[in-house]
């Protein structure tokens, strides 16, 4: 029988904390976390009722939905953005559930309806996983404007990452992510696990001056190697 433990109340504090230092300080009125197992939802806006975390731009939530105990589960949000970044951040710290049989749906969605720049450029998604019981699955998609990336799936521990280029239909506009567990049951009296970081990124494009001037170091390169070999650099 495979067993948890409960993660004690001081190191519960200690991880929130990590996260609040590490967040954004800003977040829009429209940044909330919504957990649902396909029965029971529940819905935490920011510093609202259920958020134990006090800054603005960040949301921890503490507690149960279905048969599942939530026992640090943070999302973080800088909208309205910067110049060059627009992010949101899920961290699933622990989720624990005792044992069942059959297969469980969980997901977890983070959405914030403020972000102002970039409005276009690279949406980044990224899902990583250090605990997924035998036979689940994880996945995660990043939405702008209700227009979706790529979806990422896990079927064990690990991670995996996708860009495309992205451009917002509105400004403000609203940055998304859900995050899907299919929990295969490993039969009673057992205990279940779950943890997984989840990043929606948009980023600005380069500038057109700092692209040329990449483009042009590795002929920069080989012109220097061939002046240390003492020959000319070839003329097409």
């Amino acid at each position: 029988m495979s067993r948890f433990r409960t993660i004690p109340p001081l190191l519960v504090a200690a991880l929130t904390g990590v996260v609040i230092l590490g967040s954004p300080s800003q977040a829009d009125a429209g940044f909330k976390l919504t957990l649902s197992d396909g029965t029971t939802s529940t819905v935490i806006e920011d510093n609202k009722a259920g958020d134990v975390a006090g800054p603005a731009g960040l949301i921890t939530f503490i507690g149960k939905v279905g048969i599942f105990d939530f026992q640090v589960t943070t999302g973080s949000s800088n909208a309205p953005g910067t110049e060059s970044l627009a992010q949101l951040t899920i961290n699933n710290l622990s989720i624990a559930t005792q044992g069942f049989v059959g297969t469980k749906n969980l997901t977890i969605t983070l959405e914030d309806t403020g972000f102002k720049s970039p409005d276009e450029g690279l949406l980044t998604s990224q899902l990583s996983t250090t605990m997924l019981p035998s036979g689940s699955s994880v996945t995660y998609q990043s939405y702008v404007d209700g227009q979706a990336g790529k979806l990422l799936t896990l079927n064990s521990v690990g991670g995996v990452s996708d860009s495309q280029a992205i451009s917002a239909k509105t400004n403000p506009y609203t940055l998304k992510s859900v995050t899907s567990y299919t929990i295969q049951g490993l039969g009673e009296n057992t205990a279940l696990a779950l943890q997984s970081t989840g990043i929606s990124a948009v980023t600005a494009p380069a500038p057109a001056g700092l692209v040329l001037v990449a483009s042009g170091v590795p002929f920069l390169g080989l012109a220097t190697w061939f002046r240390r070999r003492g020959n000319p650099l070839p003329v097409a």
